[in-house]
């Protein structure tokens, strides 16, 4: 999970939307002993300052079970913390790696539809960001939103090689700095990938929420 890619041109980008979430190797659990009675604002408070992406698994009585860490671009985890029923997982998108913001890549929503979980959250760290936020409601179809993404994925694939690469090089003509360029880049993409899940995820009975830095824990 977590993770960005790319600086100048769409490819990093693309690479992160399909393969981020997927993980860099084995699984490196987190002494959870040592974190007391960490509550889910806890974590994320914690794991927004970081400059490498930790996991934390909260199960349906907000009790913290298990954590993990990662590293600037992605955590592992086993393939048990997907059957924790009624869950809240959250997990970082340090602002060191997050290219092109911190919202959810496909690989991201498809974890949280493969598991069992109640919630999902990604901790941004770039300003101004504090979470994005996917919840499973009542009759929730996951392997139907599933399909969806995998029908829509080319598609969005193509728009945004062709709209990232026209606000990258618009704004370079324009006469901003490399590093702005990507900057103004990244948001439209990132701003049309949140539209798409603030729009999908309802017709298949999730909710898409972005929260802003400073917002009141209610869950």
């Amino acid at each position: 999970m977590g993770g960005r890619g790319g600086k100048g041109n769409i490819n990093g980008f693309i690479d992160w939307l399909s393969k981020e979430g997927k993980g860099g190797g084995a699984p490196r659990p987190l002494d959870i002993s040592k974190f007391g009675n960490m509550t889910l604002e806890d974590a994320e408070r914690r794991i927004r300052n970081l400059k490498h992406e930790e996991l934390f698994v909260f199960d349906k009585d907000g009790k913290l079970v298990e954590a993990y860490k990662g590293n600037s671009h992605s955590v592992s985890f086993p393939m048990s913390v997907l059957d924790y029923k009624g869950a809240t997982v959250t997990h970082g998108h340090p602002k060191g790696a997050a290219d092109f913001g911190g919202t959810f890549s496909f690989a991201d929503v498809k974890n949280m539809l493969e598991s069992k979980w109640a919630e999902h959250r990604a901790t941004a760290s770039g300003q101004g960001e504090m979470n994005y936020i996917m919840r499973k409601g009542q009759g929730a179809k996951p392997k139907a939103f599933y399909n969806q993404i995998n029908r829509d994925y080319k598609q969005i694939e193509r728009y945004l090689s062709d709209r990232y690469t026209k606000a990258y090089d618009d704004a370079l003509k324009d006469g901003k700095s490399k590093q702005s360029a990507i900057h103004m880049a990244r948001q439209m993409a990132v701003g049309y990938l949140n539209d798409y899940w603030r729009r999908t995820a309802p017709k298949f009975g999730y909710e898409f929420i972005t929260r802003k830095k400073d917002y009141t824990y209610n869950r």
